[in-house]
């Protein structure tokens, strides 16, 4: 059984400062089984793409619409900064204020989360002056009482952290909806990238895909304990399973997620372990100096109906990697383990 708590995100605003923000303490440990499956063309493919001349990021979504049930994304990172794709739900509330104000559920959710989100950040950093225009007419509060308790927005995963060049595949579970495909990643200005552009709308039909769920090669487990499983990974294509088997809520306003990250000679464990808290204004940023290679993950993944597993597709190839979660201090939570990949001989490089 899933358990899982929610906060109020208003609440937890308050609390943040231009500071690294801390979170509670949880505890933990990677399961390898060897059963393949075969492949197929992705559901949606998410093209991450960066204008140079306007600064803007952006998404291309080979469709906006698909079929309920296990969901296959390709995030192709086209761009030369890191990028995820994460899949809140909308609301039955917020689809209804958005035809009530005679807009879009996309423009809407910019015009009342994303900007005076990023107004409110912009407050808290030092040397910015927040955009009087970013503030929303529709509420009265900070943010639309959808996005917060006692109805938080659902998360159903998405692409993880994926570095400049590469690809990775996420499949999760959806169930039909409007969900926003969003990128909150911040550029050296401390401007979240979704502010930027880089968010979109994927529907979810009421037909049923009939996909089956992807076979494993590779089980973890993520719960407030940390990650659980075996660091015996050998090299090549695998397929790994993220099972979600408790949630709760973290200062930054997000769950734990699980994101894949090769070392490089120059980056360590200690550089992934700060790197991951985006309320810290000097942390979770794309320009250039992100620690290591992002292969890849799996999103938040915050529901009570459907399946709480995702998995991710990749190639290991030898080396030195990190599973870590988008959490403050991920290491102090178990939420951030070490492996190694050897060599087809058995040693490592």
């Amino acid at each position: 059984m899933h358990d899982s708590t929610h906060t109020d995100r208003r609440t937890v605003l308050k609390t943040l400062t231009a500071t690294v923000v801390g979170a509670g303490v949880t505890t933990g440990t990677v399961t390898a089984t060897t059963v393949g499956r075969a492949r197929g063309r992705p559901d949606v493919e998410v093209v991450a793409k960066h204008d140079h001349g306007s600064g803007g990021h952006t998404f291309e979504l080979s469709t906006d619409e698909v079929a309920a049930g296990w969901t296959t994304i390709e995030f192709d990172n086209r761009s030369e900064h890191t990028h995820f794709a994460y899949l809140p739900k909308l609301p039955e509330q917020a689809l209804s204020d958005a035809e009530d104000a005679g807009m879009t559920p996309l423009a809407f959710y910019v015009d009342t989360v994303t900007r005076p989100f990023q107004y409110f950040w912009d407050s808290q950093v030092d040397g910015k002056t927040p955009d009087e225009d970013d503030l929303s007419d529709y509420y009265e509060s900070f943010f639309p009482p959808w996005f917060s308790t006692p109805d938080p927005l659902p998360f159903y995963g998405g692409a993880g952290l994926t570095s400049p060049g590469h690809t990775s595949t996420t499949t999760v579970e959806l169930e039909p909806g409007t969900y926003i495909v969003e990128c909150y990643v911040k550029n050296d200005d401390n401007d979240f990238h979704s502010y930027l552009g880089m968010i979109d709308l994927l529907t979810v039909t009421d037909e049923a895909s009939g996909a089956e769920e992807p076979e494993s090669t590779i089980d973890l487990t993520l719960s407030n304990e940390g990650i659980a499983g075996t660091e015996d990974v050998r090299p090549g294509r695998h397929t790994v399973a993220v099972d979600v088997e408790s949630q709760q809520p973290y200062s930054n306003l997000v769950g734990h997620d699980l994101h894949l990250v090769r070392l490089n000679d120059d980056t360590s464990v200690d550089d992934v372990n700060g790197w991951m808290n985006w309320a810290d204004r000097a942390q979770f940023i794309a320009d250039g100096d992100e620690p290591g290679t992002f292969l890849g993950g799996v999103q938040d993944i915050w529901t009570t109906d459907l399946s709480r597993t995702g998995y991710l597709d990749v190639t290991l190839k030898p080396g030195d990697y990190v599973w870590v979660a988008e959490v403050p201090n991920p290491e102090d939570k178990n939420l951030l383990t070490e492996f190694s990949v050897p060599a087809r001989g058995g040693k490592g490089e």
